[in-house]
């Protein structure tokens, strides 16, 4: 796959409402060319970008052929996100630094399998 200049891949776990809402309430869309993947559709194709990374350890954001995982997703977000939006201006004052990003996607990844176990969904993908 060949990304665009500007172009943000997001691949996310449409099944989670969290993970889901999370990813359409970015509004990266004024800055970014920006492209949300179901990785559960696409696993063939996140495979081909990001070889290395398992989407079962996190949500993977992909910009100019690099692939950010986790807590380091996160910081990348914050770099990239509208700071004028409600999440934006969240992620600028939080600022994501290391120990905030990992404690902060740890809750995020817990409660993601959580949410998924009461709606008697597989978190693997």
């Amino acid at each position: 796959m060949k990304m665009k200049t500007n172009q943000i891949i997001i691949f996310y776990d449409e099944e989670c409402p969290f993970c889901k809402n999370y990813t359409n309430f970015l509004k990266l869309k004024k800055s970014f060319d920006l492209k949300l993947i179901d990785a559960r559709k696409n696993k063939i194709e996140l495979e081909n970008i990001c070889k290395n990374l398992d989407i079962n350890d996190g949500f993977i954001v992909v910009y100019e052929n690099h692939c950010f995982q986790g807590a380091k997703a996160l910081e990348f977000l914050n770099s990239a996100v509208d700071k004028t939006t409600i999440l934006g201006k969240l992620h600028f004052f939080f600022a994501y630094d290391n120990t905030f990003s990992k404690f902060l996607y740890k809750i995020l990844f817990i409660l993601r399998k959580f949410i998924l176990f009461i709606l008697r969904k597989d978190s693997k993908i």
